[in-house]
């Protein structure tokens, strides 16, 4: 007989206790089981949870009473948030999770959130929030997890005919990701990650025909804030046997203040061997919502208006020159085989003849950087 799924809810009891009540009936209706956890501090639980604030305290190495009479309120957040991440991870190595669902405004998607990160891609994460509108920037909340971001249009404290239908569509929500997933199936020996941006499309889409043919699978990782990092934290992971890292844009934008920049990008590349081909697509543009939101010194660049939300910028052949400086640190302390693949004529869609991007001397400089930087044992 198979085992009965279980969903963790995480909800804290003293101002969301019958929302949570609701949800969790509503949950094991669908005969599955629930154990609730209550990360709150404050406030006197409407009932016992499965498992109590005490407890996350202890997990945590304190107690819930020496939180309470340090009166920091930050170190008491950080502190339940730690705690609450041991225990949910605990549970998933246990095989006591299936799923998870959490309620809350903005310190309980922070908490809720905080610990459907510790657990892998694919496990059904269900996020109903109070701040899930668009003048929220969830970036700090999803960061590299596939978590499912709910609006709850009211605020989450009771039931009522505005928040029941709400509710019980998360219920309902989390319950069939949760009948319906399959535990996490390996991976092919086969998957290889593959980075790509809307500057490199065309190349990705070419190798994908290419080793399609030849039975590889081949999971595309978008550029831009977290894409790069969650194909790393998979390498990380082992569920990639392979890696092409074509789209770098990353790097550029956090070297110099783009609005997509990621840091530690090809930092996997040095913990873990894994056969990696490496190329500088999109590192010869810089990323901005708007040209008035750039930088000083940035508006008289050459630049490209894609839509209201992207601009991208020229940039100068010295910091072309120190993004080609940071791959070959990076690359040279990789463990796999590793090479390094650079296009003659432009390393994107922007910068080729004709483009208003085009920047023959800073394609060049890249080059010059790598010949002189690179291993002998990381081939360019």
């Amino acid at each position: 007989m198979e085992q009965k799924r279980t969903v963790v809810i995480v909800v804290t009891l003293d101002t969301k206790g019958p929302a949570a009540q609701f949800l969790r009936d509503k949950i094991a209706a669908w005969g599955l089981d629930t154990i609730l956890i209550d990360p709150g501090i404050l406030g006197a639980p409407a009932f016992p949870a499965n498992i109590t604030r005490w407890q996350i305290a202890e997990t945590a190495g304190t107690s819930l009473e020496a939180l309470i009479a340090s009166g920091d309120k930050q170190a008491c957040i950080a502190s339940q948030t730690e705690g609450l991440c041991r225990v949910v991870s605990g549970l998933y190595d246990e095989g006591r999770l299936d799923g998870i669902i959490s309620l809350g405004g903005a310190l309980g998607t922070a908490i809720g959130t905080a610990a459907m990160r510790v657990l892998p891609v694919g496990v059904p994460k269900l996020m109903l929030s109070s701040i899930a509108t668009g003048s929220s920037q969830f970036k700090p909340y999803i960061s590299t997890k596939d978590i499912c971001i709910m609006h709850s249009v009211t605020d989450i404290m009771d039931v009522n005919a505005i928040s029941q239908p709400i509710l019980s569509n998360a219920a309902n929500g989390i319950s069939g990701m949760v009948i319906k997933s399959s535990a996490l199936a390996q991976e092919p020996a086969t998957t290889i990650g593959i980075t790509q941006s809307v500057m490199t499309t065309p190349c990705v889409m070419r190798i994908k025909r290419l080793l399609g043919q030849q039975g590889y699978q081949i999971a595309p990782f978008l550029t831009g804030r977290s894409g790069g990092l969650a194909m790393e934290e998979l390498i990380l992971s082992q569920r990639l046997t392979g890696v092409i890292d074509l789209s770098v844009h990353e790097i550029i934008d956090y070297l110099f203040g783009g609005t997509a920049g990621a840091a530690d990008r090809l930092e996997s590349l040095s913990r873990c061997s894994i056969p990696a081909v490496v190329s500088v697509g999109d590192m010869d543009y810089l990323q901005f919502d708007t040209l008035e939101k750039t930088p000083p010194g940035y508006h008289d660049r050459p630049h490209i208006v894609h839509d209201e939300q992207m601009t991208v910028v020229q940039p100068t052949a010295t910091e072309m020159e120190a993004v080609a400086r940071y791959l070959a640190e990076k690359l040279n302390l990789a463990l796999g085989p590793t090479i390094v693949v650079v296009p003659s004529v432009g390393f994107s869609d922007v910068n080729h003849p004709g483009s208003t991007l085009w920047f023959p001397e800073g394609n060049r400089a890249v080059i010059r950087v790598l010949e002189g930087s690179l291993h002998p044992e990381v081939p360019l």
